[in-house]
């Protein structure tokens, strides 16, 4: 397993924040924003056994790290699940709403980079902030290529048809293959 890109940064803000060196920790081929959410939180657990520090000290640090590392929103979500271990629907400045849906299998099959959006305007931010909130109750083909739909509206990105999704993944797209 290769050392993620995000590593370095990682090491040096973690070290600044904490004035230790974190573990190295090998994380298999995931999306960047969920290695980087595993990984960090491992590092801080393993710093916070040596160092008795309470839980409010763990995610706050961690807190404090995603902000200076990546402080992008929907991070904050990501964290609210692996703290209270329940899904959610999560928006920037809203509180999140917890769903119940069953825990997916996927793979990850490549990862792409993004820019700005080609074609953005009121009806597309509608439909975006919509097709999640389908997706949670009604996780079906259709509204997952929806959703892939989108996908390539903003970004030309093309799905190939059957079990395959394409998630955000920091300033990258991944595609990821459904397996149940």
């Amino acid at each position: 397993m290769e050392t993620p890109i995000w590593w370095a940064s990682f090491l040096e803000i973690f070290k600044e924040a904490t004035g230790f060196n974190p573990i190295p920790i090998r994380i298999g081929d995931i999306p960047l924003i969920s290695q980087y959410a595993v990984a960090s939180l491992q590092a801080i657990r393993h710093l916070s056994d040596k160092l008795e520090l309470t839980e409010e000290e763990v995610w706050s640090t961690l807190d404090l790290i995603d902000q200076a590392m990546f402080n992008f929103d929907v991070l904050k979500g990501i964290r609210y699940v692996q703290r209270f271990s329940s899904s959610i629907l999560y928006r920037s400045s809203e509180d999140p709403v917890i769903v119940n849906v069953k825990p997916l299998k996927v793979r990850k099959l490549m990862s792409y980079p993004i820019d700005e959006p080609r074609f953005l305007d009121s009806s597309i931010v509608h439909l975006s902030g919509f097709l999640p909130v389908k997706l949670s109750s009604d996780f079906s083909e259709a509204n997952v290529d929806a959703e892939n739909g989108l996908w390539r509206m903003l970004y030309g990105l093309p799905a190939p048809p059957g079990k395959f999704k394409w998630v955000w993944d920091l300033n990258w797209a991944s595609l990821l293959e459904l397996l149940n």
